[in-house]
């Protein structure tokens, strides 16, 4: 009769190492799959009052408003006409505004303990800031489509269908830093303040950015070192070239301007996201 025991065995049913472990099995996945957290997400967000209000009511009204009903709207700019370019920026607008609403409310929710719940999960804070960003960048899409659908049934005009697709395209630019933007306000901010003040203060980059009036002077000169300026004009460009319109008439500016912009600002505003990750864990 055969009496030994393998190592295995031996070790197993070992009283004094407790009971019997179990076998290797499958590894858990390190990378869980974040696709139904996004639509989850992005089904919440959408279904918000403030959401529809920030983002689309707002935006949709000032271009009617500026963009349909003024005497000029019809007048040539460019490779198109007024009301394409209000069109356009008011899609810049709007695509800030939603890429900085979503990531803000990340306030609300780390208050909640939501945070200590993502903490439990493989993909941890990482996966949740990630999430939050891509919902920021995908939502832009929808007030940035009603828009460019609103413009094309109320007159604005681009010369080819090339100008309208890069100008749909430039105008998703903002959620590059602003979904980022709306992350730091939401760590640094208390929770019942956060998405109002991201919203207001969107609206006031948006002034200062050359967005809804043209500005001259020293005005202008602060407008080119302001976060949402690159993106909105690199927006403009398919349709105005390298034409920025002021107050007291055009002038012409290299892209290399705004690129600079539109960069610097997304490292800046990441690297407050990390130094405020930390500052906003030990907060909550």
């Amino acid at each position: 009769m055969r009496t030994d025991t393998s190592t295995e065995t031996r070790t197993a049913i070992n009283p004094a190492q407790g009971a019997p472990r179990p076998g290797p099995g499958p590894a858990p996945s390190e990378r869980p799959s974040l696709i139904p957290y996004l639509l989850c997400e992005l089904r919440t967000t959408i279904l918000r009052a403030d959401t529809i209000i920030f983002i689309v009511v707002i935006p949709l009204g000032m271009y009617l408003l500026f963009g349909t009903m003024a005497s000029y709207s019809d007048v040539d700019a460019g490779r198109g006409n007024v009301n394409a370019v209000i069109m356009i920026n008011m899609a810049a607008f709007s695509a800030a505004m939603a890429a900085t609403t979503v990531a803000g409310s990340s306030a609300v929710e780390l208050a909640g303990g939501w945070g200590r719940q993502m903490g439990l999960t493989p993909g941890g804070m990482r996966a949740y800031y990630l999430v939050k960003s891509a919902a920021g960048v995908l939502l832009s899409l929808v007030p940035t489509t009603l828009l460019f659908g609103a413009g094309a049934i109320m007159g604005a005009r681009c010369d080819t269908p090339l100008v309208w697709i890069n100008s749909f395209l430039g105008c998703l630019l903002p959620t590059i830093p602003f979904s980022l933007y709306g992350l730091a306000i939401g760590m640094w901010f208390p929770s019942q303040g956060a998405v109002g003040t991201a919203a207001a203060s969107v609206t006031v980059w948006a002034f200062l950015s050359n967005i809804f009036m043209p500005l001259s002077g020293a005005l202008l000169t602060i407008a080119r070192y302001t976060p949402l300026y690159g993106a909105a004009t690199l927006a403009q460009r398919p349709i105005m070239g390298d034409v920025i319109n002021t107050a007291t008439g055009v002038v012409h500016e290299s892209p290399w301007i705004q690129v600079t912009n539109l960069v610097a600002w997304t490292l800046i505003i990441a690297a407050v996201c990390l130094l405020s990750r930390r500052r906003a864990t030990a907060r909550r």
